[in-house]
């Protein structure tokens, strides 16, 4: 067994990379591990715990990449067991990384586990790959294992999965454009007798959740990121929109908008996962509009901002200005 710990990195790789064994080139790794990292986020993994944990609040792609450089430099390919260990959570994540046999991606890991922590020998390693598969591990001439020990929490973000847009579209979504998610909407009354709707639009957004365990993020809480647009609608067309990012970054320091307050079980191993797949049900979600009391302005709930719209040279605009 060649163990290959970052901090011990010369003095393990004592095994010398075959003249003839695939070797990607350094400056894709970071491509390969986003792959990697996309492949095995989704993966619902059990824990010791009795949890279930998606592999991508463990390994994502910035991690992945750490692992492909200490796998890289201690002549790891074509394969090598990566074990990840994130010191914030009592298990670690073991995985399979192989290379393809032209070197051009990372296989879809053959197996996968979680299993609780130890120190890592031979032996260990053949136990805990017994009592995760049930199998004895494969024999192989040469077993490289990779240690990565991260002590910062990694953060996930969510990339929502869009509704259609455009002329697939019902109402408002049919008057935006390609990319966009509908925060919300709240009707107005701009007193010509007509029906018109202020709508917050993110283009192409993810959902960055809080690390509820620290004072921070729960302060904060869990937002959504993305650029940010408020609409204006008539009954068949949009009437102006305001592209708002830059004040809400230069407000804020991000362009993004409060979601969700934190909750208790938050801080639980899987629970981002399973509220995401949910789709936040039974969560309150931030309102951020409130044009009640006949009003054409309001401030954004949570951020420094107010929007609203006047009249100018005859046609209706939206503004946006600090508090």
């Amino acid at each position: 067994m060649k163990t290959i710990v970052p901090l011990l990195l010369v003095a393990a790789a004592t095994t010398v990379l075959a003249k003839d064994a695939p070797r990607p080139a350094a400056d894709r790794l970071p491509e390969l591990a986003a792959a990697l990292a996309a492949k095995v986020a989704d993966k619902a993994l059990a824990a010791p715990d009795g949890s279930t944990v998606k592999a991508g609040s463990i390994l994502d792609a910035a991690r992945a990449t750490t692992c492909l450089k200490t796998i890289d430099s201690g002549d790891g390919w074509p394969a090598s067991w990566l074990i990840v260990q994130d010191k914030n959570v009592p298990y670690d994540l073991v995985l399979r990384v192989t290379l393809t046999p032209d070197a051009s991606s990372i296989e879809d890991p053959s197996t996968i586990f979680l299993t609780s922590r130890r120190a890592w020998d031979d032996d260990a390693f053949d136990a805990a790959f017994q009592l995760a598969t049930g199998k004895k591990p494969p024999r192989e001439k040469s077993r490289n294992v990779v240690l990565q020990s991260f002590t910062s929490k990694s953060v996930t973000d969510y990339v929502y999965t869009l509704s259609a847009t455009g002329k697939d579209a019902k109402g408002l979504l049919a008057q935006l454009p390609e990319g966009s998610y509908l925060r919300e909407s709240a009707a107005i009354d701009l007193r010509d007798g007509k029906h018109h709707t202020v709508a917050v639009v993110l283009n192409h957004p993810r959902f960055v959740p809080a690390d509820c365990s620290t004072a921070d993020g729960k302060k904060t809480g869990h937002r959504d990121e993305g650029r940010i647009t408020i609409v204006l609608a008539g009954e068949k067309e949009l009437e102006d929109s305001l592209d708002i990012t830059d004040q809400v970054k230069a407000a804020t320091g991000s362009a993004t908008l409060p979601k969700l307050a934190c909750a208790k079980e938050d801080t639980a191993p899987g629970a981002i996962d399973a509220l995401v797949d949910a789709k936040f049900e039974g969560r309150e979600q931030v309102r951020l509009l409130d044009f009640s009391g006949k009003l054409a302005e309001c401030p954004l709930d949570g951020l420094p901002i107010v929007v609203g719209v006047k009249k100018e040279a005859g046609a209706f605009k939206v503004f946006a200005h600090p508090r």
